[in-house]
């Protein structure tokens, strides 16, 4: 389902580290030169595509983000989750300077992405005003219906954290990729990544979380609260993920049946199972569940 959404957002986030990766791994063999091909040459079809600002910045982000992440890996950073948080730093700090360099406005990327977006939507939703006015105040008037209303503070919310999305998909990309690497190279530069119900970090993330919230309650800088927010968007995703692996490993030894009932319960509670699973992840940093749920040998079976 991933690899769906992939190449249908940034295929540069999973298709770009898996053809850089089996590049330096010295291919040998006709599986992998055909994995190469098929990387560059999807690459080069997406390319070609009409581009707007928002393309053209994931396009750049994922560039940049491909080249850390393969100059990381040689240099021999052997966890994939390190290497991958690092990339994005670097993919990040070398946006701004773009954006810099350039001399572009996060607010004309946001409104582009509204505009697009919203154009998206009346296309699904014929009823919606024929444009959503950036930076207006026309859908806290009554002019509009209120479900026009909550379309348009969510799309505002989600052009806001654009790069956030972007960093999420760099993340999901390269790990997915790692997999796929892993079985395509006959020689792989490093080990497979761990499985997913051991998926943790350095506690002293939490802090993080705690400047950003800081962060955005205190400042009044628009700047530096869109810096807060999305950061703090990539760190809840990256607990609540924390979270399901938890959730994950005390599954081990449950029933088929037992999983399927939860899996309804929680399909039932949807809106309420991210917050959730990202504060178990947060507590995990005191509490250390998968510690206290692992049997005597010291591991989960």
């Amino acid at each position: 389902m991933y690899l769906i959404a992939a190449v249908t957002i940034s295929p540069a986030f999973f298709l770009g580290p898996l053809g850089a990766l089996l590049l330096v791994s010295r291919p040998r063999t006709l599986r992998e030169w055909l994995w190469i091909a098929i990387s560059i040459g999807a690459l080069a079809a997406w390319l070609r595509l009409p581009t707007s600002l928002a393309d053209h910045t994931a396009r750049a982000s994922a560039a940049f983000f491909v080249g850390a992440f393969v100059a990381l890996t040689l240099v021999g950073i052997r966890s994939l989750f390190t290497r991958s948080v690092l990339a994005v730093i670097v993919a990040a700090l070398a946006m701004i300077a773009w954006f810099a360099a350039f001399q572009l406005r996060f607010a004309t990327l946001e409104n582009e992405l509204i505009t697009r977006t919203w154009e998206t939507w009346r296309l699904w939703l014929p009823d919606l005003p024929a444009a959503m006015p950036p930076g207006t105040d026309v859908f806290l008037e009554g002019a509009v219906p209120d479900r026009a209303r909550q379309f348009a503070s969510t799309l505002t919310i989600m052009a806001a954290l654009f790069p956030a999305g972007l960093a999420l998909n760099a993340l999901l990309g390269v790990r997915l990729a790692w997999g796929w690497y892993q079985r395509i190279a006959c020689t792989p530069i490093m080990p497979p990544a761990k499985p997913f119900r051991d998926f943790r970090f350095n506690d002293q993330m939490v802090w993080v979380v705690v400047v950003s919230l800081a962060t955005l309650l205190i400042s009044s800088s628009r700047p530096v609260t869109l810096v807060a927010a999305n950061v703090l968007a990539v760190v809840g995703v990256l607990y609540a993920a924390r979270g399901a692996a938890i959730i994950r490993t005390s599954l081990l030894r449950a029933t088929p049946v037992f999983v399927g009932i939860l899996v309804l319960m929680m399909l039932a509670l949807f809106s309420v199972i991210p917050v959730v699973l990202t504060l178990l992840g947060i507590a995990d940093t005191w509490v250390d569940f998968r510690r206290r749920m692992a049997p005597p040998s010291g591991a989960p079976s």
